[in-house]
């Protein structure tokens, strides 16, 4: 279905296996075309692009299939990278980069099936774990002038701050009707300090809390079956120290010598879920 706003939706097409392969030029090319018009009037946009692509199954378009010569999903990848480079040369070639927020992020890692591609370098896991693999996601942001080129951090930011933080950049205002977990980021960002604003994300799969990431120590009260996806309680929680076992392989080992973080670690929880509490639920029409 398509339509713009105040339109009557109509069919537009089957979203088939072919128009997967096509797809991601089609929104490459009318996000480019909404850019475009809004620069030329003079208005301010937000424009946001979800690329079907690296998710299974990985068509490369007709223009990239076969192109790296070291299969699909390094086909995608390309593609991926040079439809991202016309969002880029599009909004450097209007005159609008000073003045433009460019954001380039994923909402998680590697799917977690083995025959699935992607790699997560030396963390644990994939998509659908409680994990690092499934966690970290890359991050980049443009804002020429007020975020400092070729900065880069592993202070955890988490995807729910982009909101509140590009509603600070912009001028804007969040809604005050309900609980908000993302944190503005600005300050960070713009390099004003080192540190985030937050010093813990809490590590959900679908509607289960898993347990909880402090700095660099994480704790998990369910772990999932890596083949199966059946969610396990423990007996005994696990503990990792992300810097001493980045590959979350000895639970408890580092812990050991370090049984004070369980404080922070509980704190956490325990104030986020006392925010659900306090929540009013999802607002009226």
């Amino acid at each position: 279905m398509t339509s713009k706003r105040g339109e009557k939706p109509k069919e537009h097409g089957v979203y088939d296996r072919a128009r997967r392969a096509t797809i991601d030029r089609e929104i490459t090319d009318l996000g480019i075309d909404f850019i475009e018009r809004q620069a030329k009037q003079g208005k301010p946009f937000f424009a946001y692009l979800p690329y079907t692509q690296t998710h299974e199954p990985v068509d490369a378009h007709p223009d990239f299939k076969g192109r790296t010569g070291n299969g699909s999903f390094a086909d995608v990848l390309a593609q991926t990278d040079a439809y991202v480079g016309d969002l880029l040369a599009t909004v450097d070639q209007l005159g609008i980069k000073e003045n433009t927020i460019f954001i380039f992020t994923a909402d998680n890692g590697r799917e977690g099936i083995k025959r699935s591609f992607g790699f997560t370098g030396p963390w644990r896991g994939g998509m659908f774990s409680p994990w690092e693999g499934s966690l970290r996601v890359p991050f980049l942001i443009r804002y020429p002038g007020k975020i400092p080129a070729k900065s880069v951090s592993n202070e955890i930011v988490h995807l729910i701050d982009i909101f509140p933080t590009l509603a600070n950049l912009t001028g804007g205002s969040i809604p005050q009707d309900r609980i908000l977990d993302g944190v503005d980021q600005s300050d960070f960002l713009m390099a004003r300090t080192k540190k985030s604003a937050r010093e813990s994300v809490m590590i959900y799969i679908g509607n289960e809390l898993f347990g909880a990431k402090w700095r660099n120590w994480k704790v998990l009260y369910k772990e999932i079956d890596e083949r199966s996806y059946a969610i396990h309680n423990m007996a005994y929680p696990s503990f990792y120290n992300l810097i001493t076992d980045p590959k979350e392989e000895e639970p408890e080992k580092f812990y050991l010598d370090d049984t004070w973080v369980e404080v922070p670690l509980e704190r956490a929880i325990e104030e986020h879920l006392s925010s659900l509490g306090k929540d009013s639920g999802s607002p009226g029409p």
